[in-house]
């Protein structure tokens, strides 16, 4: 990998022992084989009387010629004084490719340069040669890494470019480019080079151990490149976007321009406590616009235009603003695929025996929420129950109080999840509730509809003022409009201004009551949306969601969503009425969520920040760890795209659409606890492998393409910790390999030592593949993987009841903080098959198992964890134990 990011403090790597400093077996990357015939200098130096001069010479001689050296200057007699001749130290001439590092054989030889005869050099002096050095070796391992970063420093100073990517051989291999007026200088002594007429500009003895102590260059080859990839320019962040987001910057900087409606999510320093300020705030000062929505320290907020969105990022208390992020759809139709039939599943988790107890949802009311209930509809009655209703969030949304178009990369995937929760409990009383997978509030407007805490959302409130101030705009209009009719029709003259008058007047009053007749038309869709909220929702017992937040909120159950499950969940002691006419004091049931598990597989990687090099660099292994066939390097992370079918192909498609989101939490400075400032800014820079085969250039030479462009955000923060998040998105510009690569770059030593923050991180990278569907094809992680990222979010939470599928690859734990946490709390069938489709994933599961909460719901299974209460095992498949099932009364002798 590039080692840029040089530290000078030796103490600091002779901590690491050399065994750390490389991979147990490390991995050769192909190159492409060298030239039969080598054009090549040699410096030897032979220091000895005129005798043992002329004696050692003649043993040089006889090596190189052993070698088949083929001296270019044996016809010069000025060369053949050479023999005698202290001062001189060269040879030049011709030798057999695979012969030239031999010729390092004999200790006269002090370096060489070498270069493929005939080798066309380019024709200005400013111009780059690729070039491959190695070092001298023998080192200590942090002492050869040491050497390493001198080296490639102090080459900097003749204009070296060094290579990302490559393999450094244990720290004795250096690639990059040169410029062509530099190039010969390598066959001198390092040391003493850049010169000047009558001295060097770096005094040999003020040079760092152990560059100073010996040439450290052995050999310098010339590579046949004649391509060079240009360097990578991040693009310029202006210091008013750096509190956007990477997609939100996107989005402003392109069509469809300034004037357009856009909806963002604000985030907070801290967490919001007075939302009724808030709203005040967004609808008093910023015309037009609506808030949506509120959950912990994130509002969501629907901007009129894009100039309003950039001025309230100049609001107090604002830490940054993104584009909503949306939730992960764990829902997929398997085409041609083979699942579990419906009875059969049922049969296989024992369900079939508590249902012959006549346990099937009667008296539950359970709310399923997806993305995307296409077809439900005509469902109802058939495959859903008779009761079943559907209730579109995304409704409320827009001013005009209509549903969001269907995203075809969801489509059907919530009427999937309600055969599959119907099959289970065909008795209950299902409530569909569609949500934008970017409202992650939504979450909670549903519990608080459900418990009766609530009777308006914020976007019906939002809604609810522009109706107020629409219906008075227009009795203002209609009153103008009335008195200007009456003021034309009083003049009932024949003249061509009088009769324009009128009809103009008659024509703006039409006008006016035809806007009068469409606010009456949006307050009765109003009134009828309003009563379906207040009234679908109430009395839900069992909540199930499909979708799970890979990013956005804090993981490892911190988000203030995962702490509302967690108490909920709870049995509460009952209140104590202090007044008359209190509300009645009984608890509310304790709340049952049935959560779908990250369907992320090889698209999430958790684990510790490694970096036993000291380079800033992280790997993604431990030290000595087995590297992958084609992987040579433990920093490089290969990428690639997984199929329907579970294999993994090595290139990523040309124009797939990646987002890369990397979220860790790190502790808070005692020092300065309202820094927002992470001790490990980390980034993630993407690279692409030049030619994968070796066959023209090393298999190990890299380009980056992309490189996450500003300083990390905090996405949530208390008084001991913040959570920081970085994103990078990036379209594959064309089909290859491609690696990633996360940075943290160098720190300045403090003034004083005592103030060095040394903190551990656990960042967890996610993948997403923009706009497809969950079985299509996806990026993944192919060189190195890990399953214990974590479930996601909500799924997180303690009492989430979170479900997942029994799939290679799949993720585990409650997060890179909360691996011991056992997530998921059980395993659903991996695919159902209701007629000639197929359905798979975690969101399938889940609405299976949210159908048997149903039914351990109705059977009174004690809470928080009803799988718990049934003695379902946890973290193993749901089955039903026949124990349990025995003491289990039939449905009708339950006491009321």
């Amino acid at each position: 990998m590039s080692h840029a990011l040089a530290r000078t403090t030796l103490a600091a790597l002779v901590l690491v022992s050399s065994a750390t400093l490389a991979p147990a077996q490390p991995v050769t990357p192909k190159e492409p084989k060298r030239a039969d015939k080598m054009d090549v200098q040699i410096r030897y130096r032979i220091r000895a009387d005129r005798d043992e001069r002329i004696r050692q010479y003649r043993v040089l001689e006889k090596h190189l010629a052993g070698l088949g050296f083929v001296d270019a200057l044996k016809d010069d007699p000025i060369h053949e004084l050479d023999i005698l001749d202290p001062t001189a130290e060269r040879f030049v001439g011709t030798i057999p490719g695979d012969k030239v590092e031999a010729i390092l054989d004999d200790v006269r030889v002090q370096n060489i340069l070498f270069a493929p005869t005939g080798f066309a050099y380019p024709d200005a002096p400013d111009k780059p040669v690729a070039i491959k050095l190695g070092l001298r070796s023998g080192l200590l391992g942090p002492v050869q890494q040491q050497l390493h970063r001198q080296v490639v420093a102090h080459l900097a100073q003749l204009g070296f470019v060094e290579a990302l990517g490559y393999e450094t051989r244990g720290y004795t291999l250096v690639r990059g480019y040169i410029q062509y007026k530099s190039l010969n200088l390598l066959v001198k002594d390092l040391r003493a080079e850049p010169s000047g007429w009558f001295t060097v500009n770096t005094n040999i003895d003020k040079l760092p151990v152990p560059l100073r102590e010996r040439n450290p260059v052995r050999w310098a080859e010339v590579l046949p490149i004649t391509e060079f990839p240009a360097p990578y320019s991040p693009p310029p962040v202006l210091p008013a976007q750096l509190r956007y987001s990477a997609d939100l910057r996107a989005l402003l900087l392109a069509p469809p321009g300034k004037d357009v409606p856009i909806r963002a999510e604000v985030v907070f320093e801290n967490r919001i406590d007075d939302v009724e300020a808030l709203r005040t705030l967004v609808s008093g000062r910023y015309v037009g616009s609506s808030l949506d929505g509120v959950i912990g320290n994130v509002a969501s907020i629907r901007f009129a235009r894009q100039a309003l969105l950039e001025a309230f990022a100049l609001e107090p208390g604002v830490a940054h603003l993104r584009l909503p992020r949306e939730g992960a759809e764990t829902v997929g139709l398997a085409q041609g695929g083979k699942g579990t039939a419906p009875a059969d599943a049922l049969a296989a988790a024992n369900l079939d025996k508590l249902r012959a107890l006549g346990y099937t949802g009667t008296g539950v009311k359970v709310i399923l929420i997806a993305s995307d209930f296409t077809g439900a509809d005509k469902l109802v009655g058939t495959a859903l129950p008779k009761r079943t209703k559907i209730v579109d969030l995304t409704t409320e949304l827009t001013p005009e109080l209509v549903p969001a178009k269907a995203d075809f990369a969801r489509l059907g995937t919530g009427t999937a999840a309600a055969k599959a929760l119907a099959a289970v409990a065909p008795d209950a009383e299902l409530v569909l509730v569609r949500i934008d997978p970017g409202c992650f509030f939504h979450l909670h407007t549903i519990i608080k509809l459900a418990r009766g805490e609530i009777q308006y959302t914020d976007a019906m409130r939002a809604r609810l003022n522009e109706l107020a101030l629409r219906s008075a705009i227009i009795d203002r209009e209609k009153l103008v409009a009335i008195d200007a009719y009456k003021k034309a029709f009083a003049d009932l003259s024949d003249a061509p201004e009088a009769v324009k008058l009128r009809l103009k007047t008659k024509a703006d009053l039409e006008a006016v009551i035809k806007r009068e007749q469409d606010l009456t038309q949006y307050l009765n869709r109003f009134n009828a949306y309003q009563k379906e909220l207040s009234t679908a929702l109430t009395g839900a017992q069992v909540f199930v969601n499909t979708l799970a937040w890979e990013s956005g909120y804090p993981l490892d159950a911190l988000s203030e969503f995962a702490q509302i499950i967690d108490l909920r969940a709870n049995v509460l002691p009952p209140r104590v009425n202090k007044r008359p006419g209190d509300a009645d004091a009984a608890p509310k049931p304790p709340l049952v969520w049935v959560q779908a598990a990250s369907a992320g597989g090889a698209a999430v990687w958790g684990g510790p920040f490694l970096d036993a090099n000291r380079d800033g660099l992280m790997e993604f292994i431990p030290p000595g760890a087995k590297l992958p066939a084609d992987n040579w390097s433990p920093q490089l992370s290969f990428l690639g795209t997984r199929v329907a079918t579970g294999a993994v192909a090595p290139e990523l498609a040309k124009d797939a659409k990646l987002r890369i989101v990397v979220q860790w939490r790190e502790p808070a400075d005692p020092n300065f606890p309202e820094t927002d400032i992470p001790v490990h800014a980390l980034t993630v820079r993407l690279m692409k492998q030049l030619d994968p085969t070796g066959d023209k250039r090393a298999s190990d030479e890299m380009v980056e393409l992309a490189r996450s462009g500003s300083s990390p955000n905090v996405v949530f923060r208390t008084r001991t910790y913040l959570v920081f998040e970085q994103m990078l998105e990036f379209t594959v510009p064309e089909a290859g390999r491609y690696a990633l690569a996360l940075e943290a770059p160098a720190r300045p030593d403090p003034l004083i030592p005592a103030l060095r923050r040394d903190v551990e991180v656990y960042p967890r990278i996610v993948i997403e593949t923009v706009g497809t569907p969950l079985n299509d094809a996806k990026v993944v992680f192919r060189s190195y993987t890990t399953t214990s990222a974590g479930v996601g979010l909500p799924g997180d939470a303690k009492f989430a009841l979170t479900v997942g599928v029994e799939a290679e690859g799949a993720q585990v734990g409650g997060g890179t903080g909360l691996t011991l946490r056992t997530k998921p709390d059980v395993y659903g069938p991996a695919a159902l098959t209701f007629g000639n489709d197929t359905f798979t994933g975690p969101g399938t599961a889940t609405a299976f198992a949210g159908g048997a909460a149903a039914l351990l719901t109705q059977a009174r299974a004690g809470a928080p964890n009803l799988f718990d209460s049934a003695r379902i095992e946890s973290g193993k498949k749901l089955v039903l134990p026949e124990a349990w099932l025995k003491i289990v009364p039939p449905a009708d002798k339950l006491k009321p």
